[in-house]
């Protein structure tokens, strides 16, 4: 008891209040606001052919069939398309995915339609596309984003082969060729009253051939009437700049004359009607002699104009030395058409020689056989 008496009265201290950490609550809210921030992982690889696109490209929307948009798109090795606003192409319609379809490019400016097995498909020229695979894109292609009503187009600077051109010419001859023969069944069934005797004959002696012809009408109208209604729009265009080209080479540059203009107008009208009737055989043969006499035409005129670059040529040599200066001022004056338009009457003149060996070809698969 001594003992404990003799040490002196301690007075107790209060211990510091502990530190806590932040509160759970606050790391929960801030952990999930992170979450919704990050978007989702693309579950897409780039290829290792692919490289950054080397053309300009775009894609016009339509709604209804009249242009609501156009988006031109950035230049990169590949875009995405989705609902997601980290996307290239926002599209807000509810049945296209986050991460919707990817268009891919290669070296050389090739694009490539890409579904990431979205959930509601994408179809490329009225047709589903399988998921996963690269299909290749040309200008006026048709895009569907799911189940939205936009139609896409797409675009591109890239010019054609000659080999695509080729394709695109055979497979158009060849659904013109049917179109053909559904509107040759038509007429048949209104070709006029045979009182009675002469259907009774052909009933009985071409009832197989009415039947078959029954059967190619369905076929044509029900899987070759999608293809006519895309296939003719887009070859038409085509068709439609390349004779507006001829045309030109045709008639020339010159600009005082502006009754050739009036005659360009008048058989660029004749050629888009022209457009709309399905090519024969016979078609094909003429359309082969208009670009043989445009070949010699565009011949003569590339003779012409070297005669007169030669004389210009003469004419300079024999200048004086005191008349130089006033001659160099006369030719800076002088316009530098001719120049430009020889290039171009060589450019044409090699793109005509192209499409006549393609004309020769089509000629010889349309020949009838005797």
């Amino acid at each position: 008891m001594s003992e404990s008496n003799d040490k002196p009265f301690a007075v107790p201290t209060s211990r510091p209040p502990p530190t806590h950490p932040p509160s759970s609550s606050k790391e929960g809210s801030s952990s999930s606001t992170a979450t919704q921030q990050t978007p989702p992982p693309l579950k897409y690889e780039k290829p290792t052919w692919g490289n950054v696109a080397s053309f300009d490209y775009s894609l016009e929307v339509l709604k209804g069939g009249h242009s609501i948009d156009k988006i031109h798109g950035p230049r990169k090795d590949f875009i995405t398309v989705g609902r997601l606003p980290l996307c290239d192409i926002v599209m807000e319609h509810p049945s296209l995915s986050r991460y919707h379809a990817v268009i891919q490019f290669n070296e050389e400016g090739q694009a490539f339609l890409y579904d990431l097995e979205s959930g509601y498909g994408t179809l490329l020229n009225k047709k589903k596309i399988t998921p996963r695979t690269y299909l290749p894109l040309h200008s006026g292609d048709q895009i569907r984003f799911g189940e939205s009503t936009r139609l896409c187009i797409f675009e591109t600077e890239k010019p054609r082969t000659d080999d695509e051109l080729e394709q695109e010419e055979e497979t158009l001859l060849r659904h013109r060729t049917r179109a053909a023969d559904v509107e040759h069944a038509a007429e048949g069934e209104d070709q006029g009253i045979s009182w009675g005797f002469q259907e009774d004959a052909v009933e009985e002696e071409n009832d197989d051939e009415n039947e078959q012809q029954s059967e190619e009408t369905q076929r044509g109208l029900s899987g070759d009437a999608q293809l006519l209604s895309f296939e003719s729009e887009q070859m038409a265009i085509a068709d439609a700049k390349r004779r507006r080209k001829d045309l030109e080479i045709m008639f020339g540059d010159d600009d005082s004359d502006e009754d050739l203009y009036d005659k360009t107008d008048v058989k660029k009208r004749k050629a888009m009607k022209k457009e709309k009737k399905a090519e024969t055989h016979d078609d094909l043969v003429k359309r082969q002699l208009e670009t043989e006499k445009q070949i010699k035409s565009i011949q003569q005129e590339l003779e012409k104009r070297k005669k007169t670059d030669e004389e210009a040529s003469d004419s300079t040599q024999l200048a004086d030395d005191e008349d130089l200066d006033a001659y160099m001022t006369q030719l800076s004056k002088a316009p530098t058409e001719k120049s430009t338009s020889i290039y171009n009457l060589q450019k044409d003149l090699k793109r005509l020689e192209k499409d006549h060996l393609r004309l020769v070809k089509l000629v010889k698969m349309t020949k009838p056989i005797l």
